[in-house]
């Protein structure tokens, strides 16, 4: 019976052990769980920031390209404004010193071959740094260059002509109130250009000044008739003859560099004015350093309101790049009181005191 009780204490005994050592085991296994969900939590908490953050400079990235673009955008929208108000003012201060050199006793078609020449040399230097090519790629392409060098050469003739018969401030207002009209009419019989409400505007405004000039200079009659009819046909004749320029412009600078075009135009004109100034005219070499420097200031104001206003063409509509001139006739007209007087008796105090 001894050994019967102490079999059974024994097996009691490792009951008891098995049972606790199986406590001990669900024990530690609810701490590994617990420990377990725990390091799970952190994990997400972890992951949840990692996506917040990365979210967060997602969306300020976003933010900034958003800026960048509308930056960007505003930049390129005002491009062509700014050129052409550049373009205005430097047109203005090239027909004063047309106007002055003139009245210095220069022979108007030796005044257009330098400015042709001037014009030239600064093209010259632009194909030097910028390389383009020399030439189209086809027959029509070389057509339109040669083509718009006959054209723009005979409209800026007009247009520097006209400023040694009437003011800048009335040829500019007569020049500028028909070419917008006129443009827009080649801009749409040729490129299919539309305009919107507010450019018609500008336009109809821009030909009732001109409209309005015209009756102011026939009511004054100051001049001659004949003079008074040159200084109305020669800008009016002038407006209608760079509309065709702008278009042609605009649709050669879609295939070919805007300074190959240069290059064609100046060549033509220097070479046109050359001659025209040997055959017709007396050139006078010799002048005083007052009137060089109108030539020379001629030249170069022109030539960079040239380099600008082919620049804005890429940007705008023919019928806007010109409707964008139109400030040109207030600046003129400012320029003809401040300067054209002024100079003028300047001159004759100088003339008086020799």
């Amino acid at each position: 019976m001894k050994g019967d009780f102490e079999g059974d204490a024994s097996d009691d005994k490792k009951a008891l052990l098995t049972a606790a050592k199986d406590d001990l085991k669900e024990d530690a296994s609810d701490d590994k769980k617990a420990i377990l969900r725990a390091m799970k939590d952190d994990l997400k908490d972890d992951a949840s920031d990692d996506k917040k953050a990365s979210l967060t400079a997602a969306k300020d990235d976003l933010e900034e390209d958003a800026s960048k673009n509308d930056k960007r955008a505003s930049l390129t929208a005002a491009r062509g404004p700014l050129l052409a108000l550049g373009a205005t003012v430097l047109s203005s201060i090239s027909a004063e010193f047309m106007a002055l050199s003139s009245e210095g006793g220069i022979p108007r078609f030796q005044l257009l071959f330098l400015l042709n020449l001037t014009q030239l040399l600064v093209v010259l230097v632009c194909l030097v740094i910028f390389r383009p090519k020399l030439k189209g790629e086809n027959r029509r392409q070389n057509g339109l260059l040669l083509l718009e060098a006959f054209i723009n050469n005979i409209a800026t003739s007009l247009v520097f002509l006209s400023f040694t018969f009437a003011a800048p401030g009335i040829a500019f207002g007569i020049i500028q109130g028909s070419m917008p009209l006129f443009t827009a009419c080649f801009g749409f019989a040729f490129l299919k250009e539309t305009i919107s409400v507010i450019p018609c505007c500008g336009i109809l405004i821009s030909v009732t000044g001109m409209v309005l000039v015209t009756i102011g200079m026939v009511d004054q009659a100051v001049k001659a008739t004949l003079v008074m009819v040159e200084s109305i046909l020669l800008p009016l004749a002038a407006g209608f003859m760079g509309a065709p320029d702008m278009v042609l412009i605009r649709a050669i600078q879609r295939d070919v560099s805007g300074f190959t075009m240069l290059f064609y135009i100046q060549v033509l004109g220097t070479l046109a004015a050359l001659t025209l100034t040997l055959t017709l005219e007396t050139p006078v070499w010799v002048m005083s350093a007052e009137i060089a420097g109108f030539v020379a200031g001629l030249g170069l104001s022109e030539a960079v309101a040239l380099l600008f206003m082919t620049a804005v063409l890429k940007f705008e509509k023919a019928a806007i790049a010109v409707a964008l001139r139109t400030l040109v006739t207030p600046f003129s007209i400012l320029l003809d009181f401040f300067i054209l007087s002024k100079i003028a008796i300047w001159m004759t105090c100088i003339a008086n005191i020799r």
